[in-house]
């Protein structure tokens, strides 16, 4: 241990960089440890997602208070930065359908929740639904016209050059073994590619390791309760111009939330819903492709690469999207990618306080979906954490 930083952050995700690039831009010094070695290809939850840029009415204040005021917050911002750095992204809107009385009763509980929020909404008819999306099939539907897509590896790309740009020390395929409390910081054992290990302090350890940020917290703190619960995520595709029936205008079309009841608990799922991309080939930022995402379908994941493996029969996604997307048939769907979402067990919230073990060290826990969308918000809200007096770990700074 014979010498020491300022911050380590740990994980090269689009938290991790994102909070990287943000403490670099104060004037700390930054290293920045990533255990795989394709840094900016996003690895793990930051590229195997939707691509979905949320709009923030999900999370309700009293349960989720931190998903819910840093995804709106996160919104915001995250559009500003794809303008100025230019990352492909759409505001494309977002249409919440509902095709059963039970289920517009449940939209008028999301469209309060939005307005709480201070999400834009506008809750429509089956008129104005086909206005915006004619193959479309609801009885109402929520407008967020916030919503929006995003190309995800190109988000986290971006954000890993600028932290880099900023003086950041990127460390990647490197793991960090050990943590353990040292004066005025935390002693990190660090274990490169080859074998080799170091050990060097660190004043502030931020712990974004997304999927394995469990196992993090538990170097410093063996009797953290925390433990993420991997899901496996699956999602098929179909292509809007292979016939009149799918063709699509372009919004993110999501069916009302429902209950789902397992043995590991109740929660409500966003669903199974349609999700347009962008054309990476085009010369606009914000062109839309021909493809057109239909997951994710959730399981409880075998472990944290849980990857392989068949997915859940096409006949699974079509009677998920039939009810508001009957043109959809046999045939027209294809594998389109697996990820694993990072949640953690008994909590529906973000956890993000500081390890009981020393102050040193911040833990960011179950950051999963909005992640991606309030991953700037996220990021403000760790530095004004850590500029706070670290004698008052459970403070709430605003976002």
């Amino acid at each position: 241990m014979s010498y020491m930083v300022e911050i380590t952050v740990v994980g090269a995700g689009v938290v991790g960089c994102a909070i990287a690039r943000e403490l670099a831009r104060t004037g700390r010094e930054v290293v920045l440890v990533e255990k795989n070695p394709g840094v900016t290809r996003g690895e793990n939850q930051s590229s195997r997602n939707s691509g979905v840029i949320h709009a923030g009415l999900y999370y309700d204040r009293d349960t989720r208070p931190l998903k819910s005021r840093l995804c709106v917050a996160g919104n915001r911002m995250l559009y500003r930065f794809c303008e100025e750095h230019g990352v492909p992204a759409r505001q494309t809107g977002k249409l919440i359908v509902a095709v059963s009385e039970t289920e517009c009763e449940t939209l008028e509980i999301y469209r309060r929740r939005a307005v709480e929020n201070g999400v834009p909404v506008q809750l429509l008819n089956t008129a104005q639904v086909r206005q915006r999306e004619p193959r479309v099939q609801a009885a109402a539907a929520l407008l967020l016209p916030t919503s929006g897509i995003i190309d995800p590896a190109a988000l986290v790309a971006r954000l890993y050059h600028l932290a880099d740009g900023c003086g950041v020390q990127i460390f990647p395929e490197t793991r960090v073994v050990k943590l353990a409390p040292a004066p005025e910081g935390v002693a990190v054992t660090l274990e490169y590619r080859d074998g080799a290990h170091d050990t060097y302090r660190s004043r502030i350890v931020v712990n974004a390791a997304g999927l394995y940020s469990d196992d993090i917290a538990r170097l410093l703190d063996p009797a953290s309760p925390y433990r993420v619960d991997p899901v496996r995520s699956e999602a098929m595709k179909f292509y809007r111009t292979r016939r009149p029936e799918l063709f699509l205008e372009g919004m993110n079309i999501y069916p009302t939330p429902r209950r789902v009841t397992t043995d590991r608990g109740a929660y409500f799922t966003v669903g199974v819903h349609l999700t347009p991309t962008l054309d990476s080939a085009a010369s606009g930022r914000d062109t839309l492709g021909a493809t057109v995402t239909v997951g994710p379908l959730n399981r409880a994941a075998r472990d944290k690469s849980d990857y392989g493996g068949p997915y859940r029969p096409e006949t699974v996604f079509l009677d998920a999207v039939r009810p508001f997307f009957p043109g959809l048939q046999a045939g027209d769907l294809e594998p389109h990618q697996v990820g694993i979402q990072a949640r953690l067990a008994g909590h529906q919230d973000w956890v993000i306080e500081f390890s009981p073990a020393t102050r040193r060290c911040l833990n960011l826990l179950g950051i999963d979906s909005p992640g991606l969308t309030g991953s700037l918000a996220i990021a403000r809200y760790v530095r004004r954490m850590l500029e706070q007096t670290q004698n008052a770990p459970k403070s709430h700074p605003s976002a």
